[in-house]
């Protein structure tokens, strides 16, 4: 009897938890509730986030939005990045007026005469890209106030985002033709490029990406950076690039159980 008991808390427990989570505020880049909460499956929680991406020197406005919020007061939200990736250009009030400082993040408050509940827009940061193509950083979002009209600390979610400088087209490059192929295309492009290269096998190490180099007379292996390998897409001389890939671990299981199987037959000729 008593283990049904507990038994029956812990279902209880795990059918409120995902209506408890809808009944949280959350302070995110995205006004779209439900494609920011976390997903429940059997082995794991998830959370998205949200992405913005731009090209070098372009200004991308980055919403910042709290919902599903009951009687907030006052709020005061800080936004942190890689100051050598993007810089804010502007600071825009959103559903009300704000005052913000921008100093190694931006720093935003939201002090209201009467308490809100609801969803409202907090603010909007213009960030300009700066840094190089290919270059991300985080958007990490930071609560130093979140209170209702009592003074009280309102629970809340954050979802955190990124923000990606594009790779512009050089050249052959994102063609059909290109010197870089399908492969190094998507790994010019990956948000993660750690996580690509050891899905594909790719030789990826201390921001190198090992290629193979083929002009009309000689094949090189190389180690390269971004910049480095597209610089190589606008030499005349080089024809074709493409990924050097490691041996993967099933290939070599493969490839062993092979050699066995060889020595295996030589072994047997050589006993009769």
């Amino acid at each position: 009897m008593r283990a049904n008991y507990i038994i029956l808390i812990i279902l209880i427990i795990f059918f409120l938890t995902p209506i408890y989570a809808l009944n949280v505020a959350t302070i995110s880049f995205s006004k779209n509730v439900d494609e920011i909460l976390p997903i429940f499956t059997a082995d794991k929680v998830k959370v998205l986030t949200t992405s913005f991406s731009a090209e070098k020197n372009e200004i991308r406005e980055v919403p910042v939005y709290i919902t599903n919020t009951v009687n907030l007061s006052k709020a005061v939200v800080l936004v942190k990045y890689d100051n050598s990736v993007i810089r804010p250009e502007n600071i825009s009030s959103g559903d009300f007026n704000i005052s913000y400082t921008i100093e190694d993040c931006v720093k935003i408050t939201l002090d209201l005469n009467k308490s809100f509940t609801g969803d409202l827009l907090l603010a909007k940061i213009a960030f300009r890209a700066i840094g190089k193509e290919g270059d991300s950083t985080s958007l990490i979002i930071k609560v130093d106030k979140f209170l209702d009209n009592n003074s009280n600390e309102i629970p809340y979610l954050i979802v955190d985002g990124i923000f990606n400088i594009k790779i512009k087209d050089k050249g052959e490059f994102g063609n059909g033709n290109s010197k870089l192929g399908d492969t190094l295309t998507e790994f010019l492009n990956a948000e993660n490029k750690s996580k690509f290269a050891s899905e594909n096998n790719l030789v990826f190490k201390e921001n190198k990406i090992k290629v193979i180099i083929e002009t009309n007379n000689t094949t090189e292996i190389r180690s390269v950076n971004i910049d480095e390998l597209l610089n190589l897409t606008n030499n005349e001389t080089i024809k074709n690039i493409r990924v050097y890939t490691k041996t993967s671990n099933k290939e070599l299981i493969i490839i062993g159980f092979i050699l066995i199987i060889i020595i295996a037959v030589f072994i047997l000729k050589f006993l009769k």
